[in-house]
């Protein structure tokens, strides 16, 4: 079983899939792309109705947030299958939703020769000024329902840093819509993890006299030198945007800022409770505060309803053994069901280690989607065999445990 990451082909072999680079030639028409491998489609959708705080949106309740949402289909697989796999992605906080796609976009390369073949990727940015994490994950919910004929299942979620928590959070709405979870690095956390990238986002540079100093400056640094070339590439392309823009309207149409504002990007780490026209400031007062008055902690509130993260490595042997255990969860470890790999990196691996993830990543989902389609394939037979009447109807066990002795919950098996 092999899967490809866009940009990133699989190669078979006998013990493992490994990954090659790909080079992959693009044209544009109108709100499609070609490639040699895929058919890219661009869709505009509504959020989900109602954003969690009444300021997250210029107009209150009267704006509708749009998604921004490409979906890849294979040129070889035009049409889902029953047993293909529909690939779900969510960017992370400040990230062009493309940047980080010669990692995640999978596709097979030789489609008579595979067990699991892609029927689409799907990756989404939202229009609006980011307020909660959970309200990208309703988006999410409200993508697929919307898409119900272009996404079938097998469905797997893979993505990074916030994007990882709004998969997480989607999951905790609808426990079985989501196959499989590829987790990068996702900032689930009871600390105050928001506050360090907040005070450094603070005081970044945003604009640029020209898109080509913005790249200068950009290869000048540690931080984007440690970026696989064709990420940076993309963050370039896509990460940058030139004036005039609603909060440079004095810029002439040489000088370059970031696409997704730097206050954008800190209104989604951090919360500014302290607002006196927020409508919501009472209700957000946050005990896990940053402690910085009146300011509320995103990612802590997702660490208070979810059991991993991000953190150092002796919780990783706690969090590996909680992932799944609950109740509608996978399993756990303990089912073969959750299993950590960990690369020579940072918290950026989606854009530092191309290859490795893409390793890690065709391994698990090519070993767990596999799994389940045999136990999917195995429950229809079963479910096959019974006539129409005992589908629908109670069978003897459950006459014979449900009884007058049960009620008080202690005298039944079920």
């Amino acid at each position: 079983m092999s899967m490809r990451i866009a940009g990133v082909r699989p190669v078979r072999s006998a013990k493992k899939f490994h990954w090659r680079l790909a080079q992959q030639p693009r044209h544009t028409y109108g709100s499609m792309r070609m490639s040699a491998s895929f058919r890219q489609v661009e869709h505009t959708i509504s959020g989900s109705h109602t954003r969690e705080y009444l300021g997250a949106t210029a107009n209150g309740d009267d704006d509708v947030p749009q998604l921004a949402v490409k979906q890849y289909i294979p040129l070889n697989n035009p049409r889902p299958q029953p047993g293909d796999v529909t690939i779900i992605g969510a960017h992370a906080n400040g990230f062009p939703k493309v940047s980080p796609l010669p990692a995640f976009g999978l596709w097979p390369e030789d489609p008579n020769s595979q067990e699991l073949t892609i029927s689409a990727g799907v990756y989404c940015q939202t229009h609006a000024f980011p307020a909660s994490w959970f309200d990208h994950a309703r988006d999410l919910m409200n993508l697929i329902n919307s898409k119900q004929d272009d996404i079938r299942h097998a469905i797997a979620g893979i993505r990074h840093s916030m994007g990882g928590t709004q998969l997480c959070l989607l999951s905790l709405m609808h426990p079985r819509l989501l196959d499989s979870l590829v987790l990068i690095e996702p900032v689930i956390q009871m600390q105050n993890g928001g506050v360090i990238p907040a005070v450094l986002s603070t005081r970044r540079r945003d604009a640029w006299p020209s898109t080509q100093e913005a790249v200068s400056k950009f290869k000048g640094t540690k931080f984007y030198q440690a970026w696989d070339p064709r990420v940076l590439d993309r963050w370039v392309k896509y990460g940058l945007r030139r004036g005039p823009t609603e909060l440079y309207p004095e810029a002439d149409g040489e000088q370059a800022t970031l696409t997704t504002t730097k206050h954008q990007e800190l209104f989604t780490f951090l919360r500014p409770t302290y607002r006196s026209e927020s409508a919501d400031a009472i209700v957000d007062r946050d005990p896990l505060g940053a402690g910085i008055p009146g300011v509320s902690v995103l990612p802590a509130r997702a660490g208070t309803r979810l059991p991993a993260g991000t953190g150092p490595a002796p919780q990783h042997a706690e969090k590996m053994a909680r992932t799944g255990t609950g109740v509608g969860g996978s399993g756990g470890a303990e089912a073969g069901r959750v299993r950590q790999a960990v690369l020579d990196c940072g918290h950026l691996v989606a854009m530092e280690k191309v290859a490795e993830s893409a390793d890690a990543i065709g391994e698990f989902l090519g070993e767990d989607l596999a799994r389940q389609s045999k136990e999917r394939k195995k429950f229809g037979r079963r479910w096959k065999e019974k006539t129409r009447r005992e589908q629908f109807t109670i069978d003897e066990r459950w006459a014979s445990e449900v009884k007058p002795s049960s009620l008080d919950g202690r005298g039944t098996k079920l």
